[in-house]
């Protein structure tokens, strides 16, 4: 009895010390390249799905929003590489209220139901995750299903105060500059060079100066990069802004 025993023990001990390393290793899949866009995707079997990373938000507190630049990179930039053909149509949606749903990052996708299990599965067996929910930044992770119905409507995930014509092709618009914005923050990351192996407080740091450089670079650039070509697009007619002394849109 002693051998097993003494055997059960070191097991174990390695096991709680593997799941408390200090350290982690960080991700470089690539560089991200969009899919081409179809422009009908033939809806059949595909629903929309929405992967959620509910983050953690001391009272008193603002959210940290580099925590999702750090999901972005790290988790799902692999998983696009990896599952974006099978994905029509996806976005970003970024949130924090001090309600029920809290401080999230979340993808939403377009997919058939295989796909989105094995996103499933990859999502509950991944060893990044588990380790920031160790250390407390994240609260926890959901896959489901959005929508009443089994089957996908274009205009699901849209605004529905907004006028059918752009409901149902705001998804294209959202699915590129979610594309856009990743590989912002794939190249601004690339330049911090990120070590392969990091500790909790390094790999936060680095992400917060991803953050903060991706918010100059909107500050400065933002109105003409983004705004004044959208506006271009559209002819430049004009359109109703909600006015203050910040503008935000």
């Amino acid at each position: 009895m002693y051998f097993p025993l003494r055997f059960g023990v070191l097991f174990i001990a390695s096991l709680l010390l593997s799941a408390c390393t200090s350290t982690v290793t960080t991700r470089s899949p690539g560089t991200f390249e969009a899919a081409a866009i179809d422009p009908a995707p033939e809806l059949g079997n595909l629903a929309w799905w929405q992967l959620r990373f509910k983050l953690s938000w001391p009272p008193g507190e603002a959210p940290d929003f580099s925590e999702h630049l750090l999901l972005a990179e790290q988790v799902l930039l692999p998983l696009l590489m990896e599952h974006q053909q099978s994905f029509p149509l996806w976005r970003f949606h970024r949130r924090a209220g001090r309600d029920t749903s809290g401080h999230q990052f979340s993808l939403i996708f377009l997919t058939d139901d295989n796909t989105a299990a094995e996103i499933g599965r990859s999502i509950d067996g991944d060893d990044l995750l588990a380790w920031l929910k160790q250390r407390k930044m994240l609260e926890k992770t959901s896959l489901k299903r959005r929508g009443a119905e089994e089957l996908a409507r274009l205009e699901e995930t849209s605004d529905r105060n907004w006028p059918m014509d752009i409901q149902r092709s705001w998804p294209w618009f959202i699915m590129g500059a979610s594309a856009s914005w990743l590989t912002q923050v794939q190249q601004i990351s690339q330049r911090g060079g990120l070590s392969d192996s990091a500790t909790y407080s390094q790999l936060h740091e680095h992400y917060r100066k991803v953050n903060s450089e991706m918010n100059a670079q909107w500050r400065d650039f933002g109105q003409h990069a983004y705004f004044h070509h959208l506006s271009a697009l559209y002819g430049y007619q004009p359109v109703k802004i909600r006015s203050s002394e910040l503008k935000t849109f």
